[in-house]
Parts: structure tokens; sequence; C-alpha cells
């Protein structure tokens, strides 16, 4: 009997340290669903963290929320075509993406891109570090999918404007409308909302020119570059009847359409909006000063700068995927 409950003991002491081990490994992306965050960002240019609070319902720290429908819709698109071109259409992670980045990083011998969606990125600025392992991007995929699976596209874009860094210490759009524009976020222009998607991959070093009110070539053709993507990417409005976050939603059949051939025309469609988002990847986006020299040459930065809107509305609108269960 003594050895059989040192068996079972042993067993007991196994399970609970994997269960430890998962509870860890598995980003608790659940917490968006309870509608408070407690994560911790970086201070500027050190490695020290601290603790920061928001959410829809985070009581006294709900101050700086804003939500869904008081984000320019010009901004949500803005931030897809400059991080994430195919973001209406994936489910959390795209896998050609982080291939394409792999075989960059080998070409370069140097970790610089990672392929990362924006459900990826919102993952791992809510629950992990900045520090780049495998490990580390094993569970950023694995919060991705679980999160897309579990959240409608409008629920993450919300959520990432409100806890991402726009400079040092200035989260969400609220605080980088007023840092950089001396206005509410809610009348934030299309060009503005470029100029603030611009900067995130390195806030605190690209952010200079834009509170001087003065860009720089280099991040006048990032906002060019972005505005022009704007008009090419697949828009909530064209993907949320194809994609979308309910599993369980058949697709739409004409008179006399068999199962089938409903699906058929769906991928077909599907497919048509991947190639758009593809088309809009290959403009290419500068990720350094050094870059930029070759594209903007020749070109006027008032061109650049104020591009027709073509369609795309300066007033805040909701996207039509939102649920009524987000937050």
């Amino acid at each position: 009997m003594g050895i059989f409950r040192s068996v079972s003991t042993l067993f007991t002491i196994l399970g609970a340290l994997v269960a430890v081990a998962v509870a860890w490994f598995v980003p608790w992306v659940f917490t968006f669903h309870l509608g408070t965050l407690a994560y911790f960002p970086y201070l500027p240019k050190s490695e020290q963290r601290y603790l920061r609070i928001t959410g829809p319902w985070s009581g006294p720290y709900k101050k700086n929320w804003v939500p869904s429908k008081d984000i320019p819709r010009a901004c949500k698109i803005a931030l897809v075509a400059a991080e994430d071109t195919k973001f209406f259409i994936h489910r959390g992670v795209d896998l050609e993406s982080i291939e394409k980045s792999y075989e960059y990083n080998q070409r370069k011998k140097k970790p610089k891109r990672g392929g990362s969606t924006i459900t990826q990125q919102l993952v791992k600025n809510a629950f992990l570090s900045r520090n780049r392992s495998y490990i580390r991007k094993a569970r950023e995929i694995l919060g991705a999918v679980i999160l897309d699976a579990t959240s409608s596209k409008d629920m993450q874009l919300t959520w990432y404007f409100n806890i991402v860094e726009f400079g040092p210490k200035i989260y969400g759009i609220k605080d980088a409308s007023q840092f950089y524009f001396k206005k509410s976020h809610t009348a934030l222009s299309t060009r503005e909302c470029a100029s603030l998607v611009a900067i995130l991959p390195s806030p605190n070093r690209w952010n200079k020119s834009l509170k001087a009110a003065a860009p720089s070539g280099f991040l006048v053709s990032r906002i060019g570059t972005i505005q022009a993507r704007m008009r090419m990417i697949p828009t909530d409005e064209e993907s949320s009847s194809l994609v979308s976050t309910n599993r369980n939603r058949k697709p739409n059949r004409g008179p006399g359409d068999s199962p089938d051939a409903a699906n058929k025309n769906r991928q077909q469609q599907i497919k048509q909006l991947e190639i758009q988002a593809e088309q809009a990847d290959e403009l290419y986006l500068p990720e350094g000063p050094a870059e930029a020299e070759g594209q903007i040459e020749g070109r006027r930065e008032e061109e650049i700068l104020t591009p027709p809107n073509q369609g795309l509305p300066e007033q805040p609108q909701s996207l039509e995927i939102l649920t009524p269960s987000d937050p």
C-alpha cells in the first residue's frame, strides 16, 4: 500500500507541475472578455516594467479607454494596411508571412522581422515580454489562435488601439492624439491616422519628427505607403460575410446552389481577397531611414502626405463585424 500511495503522490505532483506549466505557457487571452486588463509595459529606454490597468470595465482606470465606435475607421484600416494586410482574412496567424520573415532573417543573418499579425502583436503586448525566443513566439502564436477563435476582429482592434505604445509612456489612441495633434481621437483625419500607425514599430525613435510637426523624409515615405495600401487592402465590409470568427456560420447560397458549389464560390472569393492583400503588401514599407531615401526621391512631399481619401471616411464608424458581446 505504501508503494501505491507513493506512486499516487508522485503522479499528483507531476500533474500539478504540468498544469502550472500549461497555465504559464498559454497566454490568458480570456482576460480580454472580462473587460479589465492588467499588463506590464516597459519604461522608456529600459527593461523595467510597470503595472498599467485598462479596459471597458476597469472602474477608475477606465478614463483612457476608447470604445470601438469612437476609434476612427480610418485608423483601423491604417493599422491593417501597415501591420497586417491579411488581418480580416486569416485566423490569428499568417503562416506565409512567418515563412517569409524567417527567410528574410536568414538572409540578413539578424532577426529583424517577426511576421507577427495584429492578433499576435496584441497577445505579445498584453501578456508576453519583448525578448526574442522561439518559446515566446510559440506562446504568441498559440495565444493568437485562441484569441482569434473566441473574439471578433473589431474587438482585437479595439484592445490593440487602447494598449499599444505610441511614445514614451504614451499608451492608447486617446493619449496619442492629444500628444501629437492636440485634438480628440474622434477628430483624427486619415493622414493623422496613418501618421500614428507609421511610428508604431519603433515609437520612441520615430516619433520625434511627428511631435515636431515636421515629419522626416523616412516618416513621410512610410505615411505615403500606408495611405496607398489603405486603398488596396480587403476591408471589413468585403471580408465579414466570407470570413468570420463564428466558425459555425454557413456560407451564403444563391438560389439553386448546392452546398459544395456555395463553399467553392466562397473559397474563390477568399482567394481573391488574399491576392488583393498580397498586392497591397508588395508596396514596400521602409523600416529605416536609409531604406526610405530611394523611395521618396523625385516625389513631392505634398503628394505623399495628402493623397485623396477615395472613400475612407474621416468620421469614426464602427466595424460591421462587431458583435454585441464584445466589450
